[in-house]
């Protein structure tokens, strides 16, 4: 008889109060940082408060109300230690004669940073295939609502760090071209509701939440993986910190191919230490949290199991589809 599955608000608080821990003390060292090092931890920070902001959305439906309320407190607290931290690092204006004529209204001011936490953002329905939307500092680019498509989103820029993929039925999506610096990664991902696809996702130097996926191929190299509500997934995987997963079943997991590397990663020296510090198979289960008893809801994929060096060049052709013969036997 199956046991019933551990609570998992513990692990979720102490997860939380951990980044929340980490991220005031990143904070506190941006004043002392070189000045072209400030935005750059500025808009790391905010994109991890986003990345939080997921998270607990993602647990509403287990935490009572009152620890919600805690959690959303402390995202408040800490997006007020960041904007009179990105304050008091701001240049002062220089000194200048004014028109008293002017009067009031032609005072300007720097706007602060939001007093609330970011919410995650919605796609906006410009033209398919891909939209951006803005939130705070940082734009999202998003690709929703889309169905038997091959497609790659646009590179990411200082100003659109954010990736969102929503609602994709059939389709085949592939990372742009690596960017030319490490400054010009996506720094966070939210993916929602696919199905019977083939994701192979730019490199995400940050967190990445990815909730509803069925029956479909996911290859990411992140800094924290979240999996929320999914089944019949395999996941090639490079990432960090622990991947975690929740209310999963059908879960399959390996490393990430070496035919994808190149292009996930471009060349260089961070690969290699993406490698080093690679923790693709140690996934926490919040919902099998008993310690020496494996998870019956993910595994790692047996050799015979993975998707072949081949089979990953015909996936990325551009005329390639998931109907396609000999494409649509490699979903689960």
């Amino acid at each position: 008889m199956d046991e019933e599955p551990t609570d998992p608000k513990p692990a979720f608080h102490k997860s939380f109060n951990d980044s929340i821990t980490s991220l005031s003390n990143t904070i506190s060292t941006i004043p002392s940082l070189r000045t072209s090092q400030q935005n750059p931890a500025i808009s790391g920070v905010l994109s991890k408060i986003s990345g939080l902001t997921l998270e607990l959305k993602d647990a509403a439906n287990y935490l009572p109300g009152y620890d919600q309320k805690v959690y959303s407190e402390q995202l408040k607290g800490i997006t007020e230690e960041l904007n009179i931290v990105k304050k008091s690092v701001a240049p002062r204006s220089k000194f200048s004669f004014k028109n008293r004529r002017a009067g009031a209204a032609s005072d300007t001011t720097t706007p602060a940073i939001s007093d609330t936490p970011p919410q995650p953002v919605s796609s906006i329905t410009s033209p398919p295939p891909t939209s951006t939307s803005s939130t705070s500092t940082l734009q999202t680019i998003s690709l929703t609502t889309l169905t038997s498509i091959h497609t790659s989103p646009p590179p990411p820029t200082p100003q659109t760090t954010i990736l969102s993929l929503t609602a994709l039925t059939s389709c085949i999506i592939t990372p742009p071209p690596p960017p030319l610096t490490t400054t010009t990664t996506f720094t966070t991902a939210s993916i929602t509701n696919i199905t019977t696809s083939i994701l192979i996702l730019p490199r995400i130097n940050g967190p990445a939440h990815l909730t509803s996926i069925k029956n479909s191929v996911v290859v990411i190299s992140c800094h924290q993986f979240r999996l929320h509500d999914s089944s019949d997934i395999d996941v090639y995987l490079s990432c960090r910190s622990r991947p975690i997963i929740e209310r999963c079943k059908g879960v399959r997991v390996s490393f990430l191919p070496g035919v994808l590397r190149t292009l996930i990663f471009g060349d260089g020296e961070e690969e290699e230490e993406e490698e080093k510090e690679d923790r693709w198979n140690q996934i926490d289960d919040f919902n099998w949290l008993k310690e020496g008893r494996p998870s019956p809801n993910w595994r790692v994929l047996e050799d015979e199991e993975r998707i072949g060096e081949e089979a990953w060049k015909g996936v990325l052709r551009e005329d390639s589809g998931v109907g396609d013969g000999g494409i649509s036997g490699l979903l689960p």
